[in-house]
């Protein structure tokens, strides 16, 4: 399958402009091995009048495997991402984002580069992510939760959601804020680690900038305007997964999906202590071993719980900002969909 030619067809059908394509996944980390596939993800910028027609793409995706079976080495995954789309990920911490910015430090794993966007995007990289690094987080907490019953965490969710659907049976619509006070009065009663308030940004697309508090259940966020039954519905689910999924045998486990959590939660740690995040990992050997199922489920579950709860006391101290720079990623978006030199 040429990549190449891939990008061109896209290029031609869309008609806008390919910027940046790399060599994503276990080629990128360098955890691959001679039976893996290719994953390819890169950037495209949309065509002007596309946009102001609300025509454009936000996305694209190319699988060469039509069948509903694993790829194989052969078979070449393709994602690509609309500039704006990509930028907003990258507000929001998403965790492939992050990835893409910081393989333009790689040039052996790119397959497309246009060098004025990936240099003004290399020595701006401080701009465009932010302290909200909760999906990350997240992804990491979810992973840990489907097999680790022993932890702290899941006794922390047991008991929130046990106390709070006992407290509020008959305020199903009501909005989530109504019932702060309750919370409060929880959080008096027992001194949880891993649930919380967080204020934070609210607002959707452009426009001024709105701040919520929202609960924060083991990294996943519910705003306040949600209703009481949507919020006990969820975290009953968050319970009820982590406790039968997380009941699974040994010979069951994901090893796969456990390495890419140790991966990630190495990330987060490099990036809060260096603003940066290197590639290939610089803990590849053992995310591989992981991969392989050549560590002990305990092991794994424990350098996890570990590791998360350093990365978090040390999110919350770190220096990172707390916004991205929009203004510029604002005026950079539009110098480019316009063609005005960068």
């Amino acid at each position: 399958m040429n990549i190449k030619k891939l990008i061109n067809n896209f290029e031609k059908k869309h008609n806008c402009k390919v910027v940046y394509v790399t060599k994503y996944g276990s080629k990128l980390y360098g955890t691959d091995n001679p039976n893996s596939d290719t994953d390819y993800k890169g950037i495209f910028i949309p065509n002007k009048n596309d946009v102001l027609l609300k025509k454009d793409l936000e996305h694209f995706n190319f699988n060469s495997n039509d069948e509903n079976t694993k790829n194989s080495k052969d078979d070449v995954d393709l994602q690509l991402f609309s500039l704006y789309k990509f930028f907003n990920l990258l507000k929001k911490g998403e965790t492939g984002a992050m990835d893409i910015l910081f393989s333009m430090f790689r040039e052996d794993t790119q397959v497309h580069n246009d060098k004025a966007f990936t240099s003004i995007m290399m020595e701006n990289y401080k701009k465009f992510y932010n302290r909200n690094l909760h999906s990350f987080i997240g992804y990491c907490v979810g992973q840990s939760k489907v097999y680790n019953v022993r932890g702290e965490r899941f006794n922390e969710l047991h008991l929130f959601v046990k106390k709070f659907n006992t407290l509020v049976k008959e305020q199903g619509n009501e909005k989530l804020e109504t019932m702060f006070p309750l919370i409060d009065e929880m959080f008096v009663e027992y001194a949880y680690k891993y649930i919380n308030y967080v204020i934070a940004d609210t607002s959707r697309g452009s426009g001024e900038t709105k701040q919520g508090r929202y609960v924060e259940v083991l990294g996943k966020r519910f705003l306040g305007t949600v209703t009481v039954k949507y919020f006990a519905d969820k975290i009953t689910d968050m319970e009820e997964q982590f406790g039968n999924r997380a009941r699974a045998s040994a010979k069951g486990v994901d090893f796969k999906a456990l390495s890419h959590a140790v991966r990630v939660i190495s990330e987060v740690e490099e990036l809060i202590d260096e603003e940066f995040i290197t590639f290939p990992l610089k803990n590849r050997a053992y995310v591989t071993s992981v991969k392989e199922g050549s560590e002990s489920l305990e092991d794994v579950m424990n350098y996890l719980d570990t590791q998360l709860t350093v990365v978090q006391e040390k999110l919350e101290n770190s220096n990172l900002q707390e916004r991205s720079d929009e203004v510029f990623m604002d005026e950079l978006i539009l110098k480019l969909l316009t063609g005005e030199k960068i």
